[in-house]
């Protein structure tokens, strides 16, 4: 019975992680020269005791010249910043997402001149299930981001 129940979370945490890095493609990525940073983010997840992993997501993110630090950060639509802090060069963060498959998430990043990594916990509030994510981008160029 244990084991049925694990699959059946865990068959519902695959699906919900794949939309999560579908989710991360940003909507209004503007390429044209501007004077905004253009920067390729690759994001990874697992899941702890999965056998099967998420192939890594690349995409492309324009963000403003004096952006928060809170735009690094991949998110569904549906999430919230509930807490954050910035010491130095790294980035803490906690956030709560809603709609039908509640989740909290805290992580961190941490900036470089040019690039930067982070890492995140995505903790199913129905299930207790959890995965993790790491990411990292560089930037490549410019852009105009979307204001």
């Amino acid at each position: 019975m244990i084991s049925r129940t694990r699959n059946a979370a865990r068959a519902l945490i695959f699906p919900l992680a794949l939309a999560f890095g579908v989710a991360l493609v940003p909507a209004e990525l503007a390429l044209a020269q501007g004077a905004d940073d253009l920067y390729e983010i690759t994001s990874r997840m697992e899941m702890p005791g999965m056998a099967l992993s998420v192939p890594a997501q690349v995409v492309k993110l324009c963000v403003a010249k004096n952006g928060k630090d809170d735009a690094f950060i991949p998110r569904k639509s549906d999430c919230k910043m509930v807490d954050s802090k910035r010491t130095g060069n790294k980035f803490t963060y906690k956030m709560a997402c809603g709609g039908s498959e509640p989740a909290t998430m805290d992580g961190e990043v941490v900036f470089g001149p040019s690039a930067y990594e982070g890492k995140m916990r995505m903790t199913m509030t129905k299930t207790n299930e959890s995965m993790q994510m790491t990411y990292s981008g560089q930037r490549i160029g410019s852009c105009t981001a979307s204001k």
